[in-house]
């Protein structure tokens, strides 16, 4: 949500009447961004630390635990460094894609029961983004108004035998790590996310634009959350979902994920976030950009080339309900099947209900194409898709 600044006025009212006129404007429509729902005691505790230390400190036990703060902002940390990660590895997460179609849910918007109609068992729910003070995680977007609560949706979603990924970033708001210069802060307040919505993974919708300390702060401190996870038997997922040309990846996001990745982040999968529009070329384009990348994230995640197509996924932006039509959303699923694309999603404006079923639907058995669809002229190459 956008605020509009102006300069003040002859006539214009007194500030302290413009405050109380936005107070009761926030109260009607709700506030641009809200907390979290608070986690339980001890959440920003890791492995072996008592319930309110500051990470990388080690606390010593009193006869009474001290309560912890129930959001990052408010917690008392010095200046000190994520301890440092584990040496790095070569070696391809534990747990590989194996979800064909993620839904994308945005917390400030509607229920969309499409989805699960579809089959969609795996969904991303955006956005978090940092609140007042740079290190607090808040939800981006106006709080709706009546109906359930972010976590109520996320555990009915769960009862259908759904999986929920919060994303960090997006585009209405600041990353935590650009705004949070205190890395022990800064991994608090993953934490809290971390434990309060008990997610199978997290998402990262921002990448290198922040700067290099930006960068470093995150991979640190999501290092070390991977790691308290592990310890827990409990294995964090990590994504990266990235903007994505004909060129493939910026620069600076190919560094990103570089340096997370060198920090000791075991990052699952790369989505690729690529404008589409009606036209006969807009497969090919999905195409282009996927071929681009593919490279690029295989030398990111020093994994083989032939690889990398597993560990990226495609994630067509529409800018209206037309751009992806039933044929091509078959040819798109036929493209990831045939290449061992990791998954798919979409963005964007509300596609047809029939695109949805085809793009969640898996293959047919023994065939490696989606049943229905021809194989698609989707290849890397230099020819352009022609809708049929």
């Amino acid at each position: 949500m956008d605020s509009a600044r102006h300069s003040r006025e002859a006539g214009r009212p007194p500030r302290s009447l413009v405050l109380l006129a936005s107070t009761a404007l926030v109260a009607s429509t709700g506030a641009a961004v809200w907390a979290l729902p608070p986690a339980p005691p001890g959440w920003n505790a890791g492995p072996g630390m008592m319930p309110g230390a500051t990470p990388g400190v080690t606390a010593t036990p009193t006869g009474e635990r001290t309560p912890a703060s129930p959001v990052p902002e408010t917690l008392v940390a010095a200046r000190q460094t994520v301890a440092s990660p584990a040496p790095p590895t070569a070696d391809p997460p534990a747990h590989e894609p194996a979800t064909l179609y993620r839904g994308f849910l945005d917390a400030a918007g509607e229920p969309r029961p499409e989805l699960l109609r579809a089959g969609v068992r795996s969904f991303t729910m955006g956005h978090i983004v940092a609140g007042p003070g740079g290190c607090a995680p808040h939800w981006a977007g106006a709080r709706p108004r009546g109906g359930d609560s972010v976590a109520a949706r996320i555990e009915r979603l769960r009862g259908d035998g759904g999986e929920v990924w919060p994303t960090f970033g997006g585009p209405y708001g600041q990353e935590l790590a650009a705004t949070c210069e205190n890395p022990a802060r800064l991994l608090s307040a993953y934490r809290h996310v971390v434990t309060a919505l008990d997610p199978p993974g997290v998402d990262f919708e921002a990448g290198g634009s922040a700067g290099p300390a930006a960068v470093g702060r995150r991979a640190a401190a999501v290092a070390r959350l991977q790691r308290e996870a592990r310890a827990r038997g409990r294995p964090l997922r990590i994504t990266f979902t990235l903007p994505a040309s004909r060129h493939g990846l910026e620069p600076a996001d190919q560094d990103m994920l570089r340096a997370a990745r060198e920090e000791g982040v075991e990052i699952e999968s790369v989505g690729l976030l690529v404008p589409v529009a009606s036209g006969v070329s807009n497969l090919h384009d999905l195409a282009v950009a996927a071929r681009a990348a593919r490279l690029q994230i295989a030398a990111a995640l020093d994994v083989p080339p032939d690889r990398a197509w597993r560990r990226m996924g495609l994630v067509p932006v529409l800018s209206g309900a037309g751009d992806l039509g039933p044929g091509e959303a078959g040819r798109l699923a036929a493209y990831r099947a045939r290449n061992g694309l990791g998954w798919l999603s979409l963005r964007g404006a509300k596609p047809a209900d029939d695109v949805l079923r085809i793009l969640a639907r898996p293959p047919v058995p023994g065939t490696g194409a989606d049943p229905g669809a021809a194989l698609p002229e989707v290849t890397p190459g230099a020819n352009p898709v022609r809708p049929r």
